[in-house]
């Protein structure tokens, strides 16, 4: 059960937690889902080193982002200081997830049928207006 964190209102899902629930969904044991989530993760930090984009369709995108330098006030004075430019990850939220945040449930989309008018060669089939 996700525990609530002390300066939190919500509840917050640890990585011990995550484990139990993606080991209970998967019928993996909780010794190969640390492994799968550890190896995940893993991969995922890896490849952002690299200035790669890692993408999941529907739930989202990690990036590395860049960030221009800053001028701010500090704390201590309030003397203005400059934060240099630098790099920080980043994360995209995927339309799945975005709707189950809100609240939307995602339906697969179907196409929509196509009514054709009635021609006269249908019409000379059999389906002659009355």
């Amino acid at each position: 059960m996700a525990t609530l964190s002390p300066e939190k209102t919500h509840p917050v899902v640890g990585k011990d937690e995550l484990i139990h629930q993606v080991a209970a969904k998967s019928g993996l044991t909780l010794k190969d889902t640390s492994k799968v989530i550890d190896a995940f993760t893993e991969v995922v930090r890896e490849e952002i080193a690299q200035d790669h984009e890692v993408r999941l369709m529907g739930f989202g995108t990690w990036n590395l982002r860049k960030v221009a330098a800053r001028k701010v006030k500090s704390i201590r004075g309030g003397k203005q200081i400059t934060i240099p430019a630098g790099k920080r990850v980043g994360f995209t939220v995927g339309a799945v997830l975005s709707q189950a945040a809100t609240g939307i449930t995602a339906t697969a989309k179907t196409p929509a049928k196509k009514i054709t008018p009635a021609t006269p060669k249908a019409l000379q089939n059999g389906t002659k207006k009355k």
